[in-house]
């Protein structure tokens, strides 16, 4: 018997509706379950080797990174009540760095007293060795004779990233010079690479023959693409028996 208008008219519609449902069913399914892998994605899949860390990932995964170390730190009078204190660090994690992490310095006298804490954050980029300076810390009339450095944030919170090497131009300090009464330190800081190098940050320590640290300063230049820029410390009065300057560059990633 053939079917009425009505009833071919009802399977047109139950047609068209179950092709409907059937593509959103496809549409969910391509969604929740055959997803490229993210490195967003709150789950672990991939190349992953925790969640959207390790892999392909930029973020280094918890149990992966390394804690960054604290070779020596130091205080120095500049005069006028004013001290610099300098650290350094050393980052194992090969070929990642670190945004924004909080430090602490501590100043003390000769009692072992706290004289004054100083805080900040800091930029760890993609090298082994980081001086983090922090210059103009006024004492008042209390003598500082050593200084303490740490990092604040729990170590397992500091996102540590892989840093393609393309993002961190390699900039070469030279033409290096150091008065004989270490008073003045320039030198030459030069961009290769086709890149400009903005918000670099250059720091300087001065040592004696012993390796103990003895002045620091740092500066914040802007070394253009395939030119170079001067930078020059000074420390008026001169720092006696110094025999070597170290000069860091610290690029922004």
């Amino acid at each position: 018997m053939a079917l009425s208008w009505s009833g071919r008219r009802q399977i047109l519609y139950t047609s068209v509706g179950a092709v409907i449902v059937f593509i959103l069913l496809m549409v969910i399914y391509e969604a929740f379950f055959t997803a490229a892998p993210s490195c967003f994605d709150n789950k672990q899949d991939g190349t992953e080797t925790g969640v959207d860390c390790g892999g392909s990932c930029s973020l280094v995964c918890p149990d992966a990174a390394k804690d960054p170390v604290v070779l020596w730190a130091r205080a120095f009078d500049t005069g006028g009540n004013y001290y610099t204190a300098a650290a350094y660090v050393e980052n194992s994690n090969l070929g990642a760095g670190a945004k924004q992490v909080k430090y602490s310095f501590q100043l003390f006298d000769a009692a072992n007293s706290l004289v004054i804490e100083r805080d900040g954050v800091a930029d760890i980029p993609p090298v082994q060795t980081v001086p983090v300076i922090e210059p103009n810390i006024n004492a008042g009339n209390r003598v500082v004779t050593h200084a303490l450095f740490a990092f604040t944030d729990d170590p397992s919170t500091i996102a540590w990233r892989t840093i393609p090497a393309s993002q961190v131009p390699v900039l070469q300090v030279t033409q290096q010079n150091l008065s004989t009464d270490g008073s003045r330190l320039s030198a030459t800081i030069t961009n290769n690479t086709l890149t400009d190098a903005k918000n670099v940050t250059v720091a300087a320590v001065l040592f004696d023959a012993n390796g103990v640290a003895r002045a620091a300063s740092k500066s914040l230049i802007d070394v253009p693409r395939q030119s170079s820029a001067p930078v020059v410390f000074t420390w008026p009065g001169g720092v006696a028996n110094i025999v070597k300057a170290e000069i860091t560059v610290l690029p922004s990633f």
